[in-house]
């Protein structure tokens, strides 16, 4: 069963590449939470990686469109971005090193995170960005 479910009118954010981007972190997401339930140590690594190589790209593509479009919240977006990747950089190295596991706890965190920053923090530059 998927964790995150893309809801249009709770998600959108009206600039074509992020919700694409979007609705791809939610597919990770839910894969990662599918590997997390069936609790294989190796698919959630590469999983996790996935997903983790992914929010950064995304995360790239949206500092990039808010600088040329000269978007005035852009260093407190990039300050939410980097805080973020940080807290995402040392689970992954603690869960290669063996020191942590994914589990439900952390897929509560993730969802709770985008359902957060999706609506709240990026719909602010939906004006400033939109098609």
């Amino acid at each position: 069963m998927a964790l995150m479910q893309w809801i249009d009118e709770k998600y959108s954010t009206k600039v074509d590449v992020c919700d694409t981007q979007h609705k791809e972190l939610f597919n990770r997401v839910n894969a990662l939470n599918d590997a997390v339930s069936t609790g294989a140590r190796q698919d959630i690594g590469t999983t996790l990686d996935n997903l983790i190589d992914y929010v950064v790209v995304h995360f790239e593509t949206e500092e990039r469109l808010m600088e040329e479009r000269g978007y005035k919240g852009l260093d407190a977006h990039k300050e939410e971005h980097k805080q973020l990747v940080q807290t995402c950089a040392d689970l992954q190295k603690k869960f290669h090193a063996g020191e942590t596991e994914i589990e439900d706890g952390t897929m509560v965190f993730i969802k709770n995170w985008l359902d957060h920053h999706i609506p709240v923090i990026d719909r602010s530059y939906s004006a400033a960005l939109s098609n």
